[in-house]
C-alpha cells in the first residue's frame, strides 16, 4: 500500500486547487501544515476562500494549473475547425463552386411548371397546324415538330443556369 498523501496534496484534492496554491493560501491565512492537519476542514475552507479565483479560471481557461482540461481546449479547437468550414463554405459559394440546394429546388420546380404548361399548350398548337389535315404521317410529323420546339426550348442548358444563377442572387 502507497505512503498516504500528504496535507498539501489532500487539500489541493479537496479545494479542487494545485498545490501550489494551497501552499500560498496557507502562507496568505497563517496557517502552519500541522495546523491544517488538525482542522482539516476549516483549512480547507480557508485555502478556497484565499485562492484567487479569476487567476484560477483564468489559468484553467488556457489550459494550464488546477482545474484545467482538454475539454475546453478540445473545445476551443472544434469551434476554430467549424469557423474555417464555414469560411470555406462562404468562399465556394462566393466563387461560384457551391450553390444553395433552395436555390436549384426553386429553379427545378419552376423548370418542371414550365414543361408542364409548355405540354398542355401543344394540343392548342398543334390543333391549328393540323386542321384539315387527313393524312396520319403528315399529322405525327406536325405534332413531333412542335413537342421537339417545346423540348428543345427547355432543354436550353444556358436558360437553366441563367435562371438558376439568377435565383442564386436574387
Amino acid at each position: 500500500m502507497g505512503r498516504p498523501k500528504g496535507i498539501i496534496r489532500r487539500l489541493a484534492d479537496d479545494a479542487g486547487l494545485d498545490q501550489a496554491t494551497v501552499r500560498r493560501a496557507l502562507a496568505a491565512s497563517d496557517i502552519t501544515e500541522a495546523q491544517a492537519e488538525a482542522d482539516f476542514d476549516n483549512a480547507v475552507e480557508a485555502v478556497t476562500a484565499i485562492a484567487d479565483t479569476a487567476k484560477v479560471i483564468g489559468h484553467a481557461a488556457s489550459g494550464r494549473g488546477e482545474g484545467s482540461s482538454n475539454a475546453y481546449a478540445e473545445a476551443r479547437a472544434q469551434a476554430e475547425l467549424h469557423r474555417a468550414r464555414k469560411l470555406e463554405l462562404q468562399n465556394a459559394k462566393l466563387e461560384g463552386s457551391l450553390v444553395d440546394r433552395d436555390a436549384v429546388t426553386a429553379t427545378g420546380a419552376r423548370i418542371i411548371a414550365e414543361v408542364r404548361t409548355a405540354l398542355l399548350a401543344l394540343g392548342h398548337r398543334v390543333a391549328s397546324k393540323a386542321m384539315g389535315k387527313t393524312d396520319a404521317r403528315e399529322i405525327a410529323r406536325i405534332v413531333e415538330a412542335e413537342v421537339r420546339d417545346v423540348l428543345g426550348v427547355l432543354a436550353d442548358e444556358e436558360k437553366f443556369f441563367a435562371a438558376l444563377q439568377a435565383e442564386a442572387l436574387s
